[in-house]
């Protein structure tokens, strides 16, 4: 760890089930929530895994974030991804939750805040990842390559495979502090 550097404005995201949200835009990550609540203006005392991580992005990106740092074991799993079964099973109108791997190449394509993500158990991360490094005894080795021979040979399976197909980051509205309250200018 003595050895590692990254940005000034990097942000480490996690969920954090019970956080309290005032007037954040999550409409991106998050909607048709069940009685229609409205997530472009979202607030509650009590945030779901999804909603919070959410939050957590929406609020790094106000501030400037120009990386986010994720670790797969302190994240909502349903918001990180959704695989191909599930996407079968459940109809797109009826899922509430845009997966961050839907988002994440945008986010650094059209958006430049990069994701540097820990992953064990997620491979299709890979399919979006610009550079795979594997820890071996303590030491970084480069696998990029293996990692696209993997996807390559992937892509060719009979799923259909649209799980990490990218979609666009949607602007986010600019919120102000009044008082001890957020408003969305």
């Amino acid at each position: 760890r003595e050895f590692c550097m990254t940005s000034p404005n990097a942000f480490k995201i996690r969920a954090e089930d019970g956080r309290n949200v005032q007037s954040v835009d999550i409409s991106t990550f998050i909607n048709n929530l069940p009685f229609g609540k409205d997530t472009t203006c979202f607030s509650t005392p009590d945030a779901s895994g999804s909603t919070s991580q959410a939050t957590n992005i929406v609020e790094a990106i106000e501030v400037g974030a120009d990386a986010l740092l994720i670790d797969e074991d302190t994240c909502a799993t349903n918001f990180m991804i959704r695989d191909d079964k599930m996407m079968q099973l459940v109809a797109p109108e009826k899922e509430p939750i845009t997966p961050f791997i839907r988002i994440v190449r945008s986010l650094f394509n059209d958006n430049g805040i990069s994701t540097i993500m820990v992953v064990g158990g997620v491979g299709d991360y890979l399919d979006v990842a610009d550079n795979v490094v594997v820890m071996d005894c303590y030491q970084c080795l480069d696998v990029t390559e293996r990692a696209k021979q993997i996807v390559a040979s992937s892509s060719s399976s009979q799923l259909p495979q649209v799980a990490s197909n990218s979609i666009p980051f949607r602007s986010i509205a600019s919120r102000q502090l009044i008082g001890s309250a957020f408003v969305v200018n």
